[in-house]
């Protein structure tokens, strides 16, 4: 029996959603790598948390996908090429027209980073699915999505959750960071997967939390997170969210960083080159990461403790050489960079 239209809109937007996951965790990545340690200690381990709980959220939407009969993908298509904008149904979202890019951890990243992770107004207005989202911030994305699984349920009672749950990853596959995988079978375990990812994100409309005048310090949101890396303050369980943190300092320095070159393509790196070889081997192993972590998505999910033993480990040693490989004649001084692209097998079409 094929889908109703309402079905196939909500497979598109969890597709669109795991996309949007992946989009932010090589920005992330390269933030945290081009810190030059022991500096910006604190800085790291706060990028770090953030990274892995993008993770988490692409887990956290494949569960949901699947529940309805959905397929999550990775191929060439769902893959970001940097500069990315953030878009839906092939729409910039609304006052969100950014761009986020691959760069070092700079105030600037900072700043967009906040951009992507950015609250929902307290007193948002009511969402319409019938007519699309109006996509404000990415957690009012997730709140329409909710309420759009809302009203497929109550139209096909029974009838909308009828994945295969050996597709489902569990708590077991999973680990370190905030929160943890849910299993997703019914409407209400949809709701807790797609409302924990819209918390880890946001924390909660900044508005509301003001009014009530505290933060949240144990699994704060992202947004504040990085909004205590912007103002080199911890928050206090009783800080206001909509003004700066008053808490203890914590060290920023942003010239400790690796110069990384912003936005690279392997055309930057000279056939030959060291630069051109390591990147190479960078992109062989993140293809290989994203299609093991497809497979895991699709009826394997024991192969996500690969994808975080093996292949996240052995990107980072490679970055690392990449950043500390300056670029000829570049007159900014910049180093190398990882470029984030697929790697195709020789003899094969792109």
């Amino acid at each position: 029996m094929p889908d109703s239209p309402e079905l196939t809109k909500m497979k598109g937007w969890l597709q669109r959603a795991l996309e949007l996951e992946l989009a932010t965790i090589p920005p992330y990545m390269i933030s945290l790598l081009s810190i030059k340690l022991p500096g910006n200690r604190e800085v790291a381990e706060i990028l770090r948390g953030v990274m892995v709980e993008e993770m988490l959220h692409m887990v956290l939407v494949s569960n949901v996908l699947n529940a309805i009969g959905g397929e999550p993908r990775l191929d060439a298509s769902a893959i970001p090429r940097y500069p990315f904008m953030l878009a839906f149904e092939g729409k910039q979202f609304i006052d969100r027209q950014f761009l986020v890019d691959l760069a070092p951890f700079s105030e600037g990243a900072v700043k967009t980073f906040m951009k992507i992770e950015q609250p929902r107004d307290a007193d948002v207005r009511e969402i319409d699915v019938q007519r699309g989202v109006p996509a404000l911030t990415i957690g009012e994305f997730y709140a329409a999505m909710v309420k759009l699984l809302e009203v497929i349920e109550a139209a096909n009672p029974g009838r909308v959750f009828v994945g295969d749950e050996a597709k489902q990853f569990e708590a077991d596959y999973f680990w370190s960071g905030g929160g943890s995988i849910v299993r997703v079978k019914d409407l209400a375990s949809a709701r807790e997967a797609l409302q924990l990812v819209a918390h880890q994100g946001e924390g909660a409309p900044e508005g509301a939390q003001g009014r009530s005048g505290r933060v949240p310090t144990f699994h704060m949101g992202h947004f504040f997170r990085f909004k205590q890396i912007l103002h080199g303050r911890r928050y206090l369980e009783d800080d206001d969210p909509d003004r700066p943190p008053t808490g203890p300092k914590i060290t920023v320095d942003f010239n400790a960083v690796y110069p990384c070159k912003i936005n690279p393509k392997s055309s930057d790196y000279p056939a030959g080159s060291v630069l051109a070889k390591l990147n190479n081997d960078f992109n062989i192993r993140y293809t290989a990461l994203l299609r093991q972590l497809e497979d895991a998505m699709n009826g394997a999910p024991k192969a996500l403790y690969d994808v975080t033993l093996d292949h996240m480990h052995a990107l980072t040693p490679i970055a690392h050489e990449m950043m500390k490989l300056p670029l000829k004649d570049h007159p900014e001084g910049r180093t190398g960079c990882p470029t984030f692209e697929l790697s195709v097998p020789e003899g094969a079409s792109s």
